[in-house]
């Protein structure tokens, strides 16, 4: 199918801000969302709130003004180090919003995981807790060769896992990862996390949007053919998944974390 779109320069979100936490790009028929908030692209109401204006736009163009042709995301990061470190817990301490797990980042994975299009993370760096389950609940990911490791390491914070989080790791992963992943934490990078099955392709630094793009490229015409049948798919194979997160409960990380992020 010829591409009958055009590309646009990179949006900045918060779109009234002056400091931007990531950015949109599209180039052919596939977005980029580049997270941009330093140092590690921790989950705040900030960076929750970018993000769902960010896919917005990509599922406006999937399924409404664009509907019927190709479309798939990358989500990457700008640092050379980090992926995502997952949530702001200094966010977490200062401000008394225990709902905020359940009611915006619980809720993001839950949009992410049944997103209508196919979702590649390209991993350039490391990507811990909070950010591993994000990227977990992409359809692929494809991991930088020689930096970046995975890790569900709330042992040692320590802070519990929330129903939803649980289950999204039993979903996208071997038992055999699961058990170390979480309680030794083991700490997965390069073709060790793809025997993990945590990550789908390993690529140099200089190639991993180029991969990364080959595999949102083979998914694009999906979306084309099937629409709104591919959230649907995805909600079918993850329903136990999504039931867990959908359960609220207030967690207020000050109970059981220090200060030390």
């Amino acid at each position: 199918m010829a591409e009958k779109t055009t590309d646009f320069a990179p949006l900045a979100f918060p779109r009234d801000s002056a400091k931007p936490v990531m950015t949109l790009s599209k180039a052919g028929h596939v977005f980029t969302l580049t997270m941009t908030s330093p140092p590690d692209n921790r989950f705040n109401p900030t960076f929750v709130k970018s993000m769902n204006e960010a896919l917005d736009i990509v599922e406006d163009w999937a399924l409404k003004s664009h509907r019927g042709e190709p479309c798939a995301l990358i989500t990457t990061s700008s640092s050379d180090k980090f992926y995502s470190n997952g949530l702001d817990v200094m966010y977490l301490f200062k401000n008394p919003d225990t709902w905020f797990i359940s009611d915006q980042y619980l809720q993001l994975l839950k949009r992410v995981l049944l997103f209508p299009v196919i979702t590649v993370a390209a991993l350039n760096g490391h990507t811990f807790a909070g950010g591993l389950l994000f990227a977990l609940c992409h359809d692929y990911r494809i991991l930088r060769t020689d930096k970046g490791l995975l890790s569900l390491n709330e042992i040692d914070l320590p802070s519990s896992l929330h129903p939803g989080m649980a289950w999204i790791a039993r979903a996208k992963l071997p038992p055999t990862t699961v058990h170390p992943l979480i309680f030794e934490p083991k700490r997965y990078g390069g073709q060790a996390a793809v025997d993990a099955g945590l990550v789908d392709a390993i690529a140099p630094a200089d190639q991993l949007l180029a991969v990364a793009r080959k595999w949102a490229d083979q998914g694009a015409p999906k979306v084309a053919r099937a629409g709104p049948i591919v959230s649907e798919l995805k909600l079918g194979t993850y329903a136990d998944v999504v039931e867990k997160l959908d359960i609220r409960m207030e967690i207020d990380v000050r109970k059981f974390m220090k200060p030390k992020m």
